[in-house]
């Protein structure tokens, strides 16, 4: 409390010193203040709470982030989070309210207020009616609620509750609409996702059941169901259709997979046939077998093809050949005039060549794209093109990313590829054969044998902060990972952020390594070990040591060569979703593993593909994976059986 000044009207003197020591009483015993700390969470980037805090002397204020209340007098304070309201979404805090006391030159912290969603979401789908006709559905809730719809709508900032929503008949033209179910309730809890309350209407009296069978409990179906007047329904489990008109209905029941497992329609296709008040059934059963896959011939007459690439979502392919051109694919046919021609550029002798290309993050916006080529020289070079995005020729100039000295014809790598974190990542080999007689795998002093990240958003490249050798006297700034062959192809799993590298080994043994994307600093063992094996030394290779061993490798009298793939996330055989797929090149076979928990398991031989001598895999803009030769390119397809 502010102190009061003492009066200096004339008074006598005993007055006068009375009055003084009162005075210095109450400086010494005025009311201290205290702090009173508050805090917040839950709330989505970008939305500010709002709290009101209130107390003693009509003390009152309103915070929006975590603050410190200071200067308080004593006494208790009340704490109450208002709810907030982000576009469509309202947020409440808990405790709905408390009561903190704050003490003389106390601090005081209040509970943590934790917000979350108080809201909830309905979608009314309304179907079966002519275009132009509306439906009058009304829809009633809680606290009075009360809203009449005319055609499918969502209604957002509902309260939690039971809504009753009931449809009134529809006239149009010379018949009378009726829903199915007249009136239905639905419980809404507080959510971010919108439940939905279908209301569909017919304007006959049949009615068509439609069983489905024979799958797993958490596998869908896949089955369209039309009939007359444009009736068009997809359902992916049994289902009861009602006042459907007298007529001819179609079922077309599609192929569906779980994991590694096919499922297929017994019939795919039928027919049932109502006539006014009928009651049909028409059973659909799925029959399980294990997933087969096979190759389809996609494209011939290529030279020295080395692999396939496309930018998410484009239906054209582009296929890179080791001469030193990249060849545009169109519905199936090569387009006269190369996408890109360098081969004037590229050295193409023994191993060396243009290998692999990369699509920027944002191609669809500045239309940058990057090859993996070695030069004249026989330096391994990464080079970016400007392009047109969507453009059939490339016409642009090229700006060198990095060029690294190699000098030798083996183990030059040849793959490149942008990361889940948007930084470029490519993986020279180590640079000679055999047994990496410069040590170059081991030695980071040189970029070979390594996996390399950079980040090219800017031109000169610019090493990101977070790369392991920065700070390393003697190690090159720009390595991520050591200990590597010839890491021929590499790839990521955006889903799982896993980066799998597929290292082609010396005399003995052949590796799959998969690590997360963000660990970095790992030493994969070259020459140290070969696989999961020693070479150099044969014995104790590993002691005192911290080395990454390959979660698969397998030995020369099964094959000669890995060729490193990709993780399956295309959707035309959902039953391969997130199977890692391997081949090698002498035998031709092509494998697959799951990654769990850091082991491969599911581990699966696919006897209806052999493609001898294929060099790489490649994957489209829709995710789906292709098999490649030198002279030919196939898809990989399921088995129709």
């Amino acid at each position: 409390m502010p102190i009061r000044p003492c009066p200096l009207a004339l008074m006598s003197l005993f007055m006068t010193l009375a009055t003084a020591t009162a005075c210095r009483e109450s400086s010494t015993t005025a009311p201290s203040t205290g702090q009173l700390s508050v805090s917040m969470a839950g709330l989505p980037a970008g939305v500010k709470p709002m709290v009101t805090v209130s107390g003693p002397s009509s003390f009152r204020a309103t915070v929006d982030s975590a603050s410190t209340l200071m200067a308080l007098p004593a006494g208790d304070f009340t704490i109450v989070p208002n709810d907030v309201t982000a576009g469509t979404v309202r947020y409440g805090g808990t405790p709905a309210t408390q009561t903190v006391t704050v003490a003389r030159d106390g601090v005081a912290t209040a509970t943590q207020i934790l917000y979350g969603v108080t809201s909830t979401r309905l979608t009314v789908s309304v179907i079966g009616l002519p275009a132009g006709a509306p439906a009058n559905v009304t829809i009633t809730g809680p606290r009075g609620y009360s809203r009449t719809v005319s055609g499918s709508t969502q209604i957002d900032l509902l309260e939690p509750g039971t809504y009753t929503l009931t449809a009134a008949d529809v006239a149009a033209g010379t018949s009378i609409y009726r829903a199915v179910t007249g009136t239905q309730q639905i419980g809404l809890s507080a959510s971010l996702q919108s439940a939905v309350a279908n209301v569909e209407y017919g304007a006959g009296l049949g009615t068509l059941r439609v069983n489905v069978t024979g799958l797993p409990f958490d596998v869908p179906a896949l089955v369209d169901v039309t009939g007359p007047n444009g009736f068009a329904r997809r359902i992916t489990s049994s289902a009861v259709f009602g006042r459907l008109e007298a007529g001819t209905y179609t079922l077309a029941a599609a192929v569906v997979g779980s994991v590694l497992t096919t499922h297929t329609p017994t019939p795919a296709r039928r027919t049932v046939v109502l006539t006014g008040s009928d009651t049909a059934t028409a059973p659909v059963a799925y029959d399980s077998a294990p997933l087969q896959l096979s190759l389809q011939p996609f494209l011939g007459g290529l030279t020295q093809a080395v692999f396939l690439s496309a930018p998410p979502g484009d239906d054209r392919q582009f296929v890179v050949e080791r001469g030193g051109r990249i060849k545009l694919v169109m519905n199936g046919a090569v387009q006269t005039t190369p996408f890109l021609d360098i081969s004037s550029r590229v050295n193409n002798q023994g191993e060396r060549g243009m290998l692999g290309m990369a699509w920027d993050p944002l191609y669809a916006a500045n239309g940058w794209f990057y090859v993996f080529y070695v030069a004249l020289n026989g330096n391994v070079v990464v080079e970016r093109f400007g392009s047109t995005p969507g453009a059939n020729v490339s016409g642009g100039a090229g700006t060198v990313v990095i060029s690294i000295p190699h000098g030798g014809s083996e183990h030059h790598g040849g793959m490149v590829e942008f990361g889940p974190d948007g930084m470029l990542y490519l993986a020279p080999g180590d640079g000679a054969c055999c047994g990496d007689p410069k040590n170059n795998a081991q030695n980071l002093g040189t970029l070979l044998g390594k996996v390399l990240r950079i980040d090219v958003r800017t031109l000169p490249y610019r090493i990101p902060a977070d790369n392991p050798f920065i700070a390393q006297g003697g190690a090159l700034p720009e390595i991520w990972a050591f200990g590597l062959r010839s890491p021929w192809r590499f790839s990521f799993d955006r889903p799982t952020g896993t980066l799998y590298i597929g290292d082609v080994g010396q005399d003995a043994r052949e590796e799959v390594n998969a690590v997360a994307a963000q660990t970095s600093g790992i030493n994969y063992g070259w020459p140290y070990t070969e696989g999961t094996a020693c070479y150099n030394p044969a014995v104790n290779c590993t002691v005192g040591r911290t080395l990454t061993l390959p979660v698969l490798d397998y030995s020369h009298a099964d094959g000669c060569s890995v060729i490193g793939g990709y993780v399956y996330r295309g959707s035309a055989i959902p039953e391969l979703a997130g199977h890692y797929l391997y081949a090698d090149f002498c035998r031709g076979w092509v494998r697959s593993f799951q990654l769990n928990n850091g082991r491969a398991t599911e581990l699966r031989s696919w006897n209806g593909i052999s493609l001898p001598f294929s060099n790489s895999f490649g994957r489209d803009g829709a995710g789906e994976l292709y098999l490649i030769s030198s002279s030919r390119i196939s898809r990989i397809v399921r088995t129709v059986r």
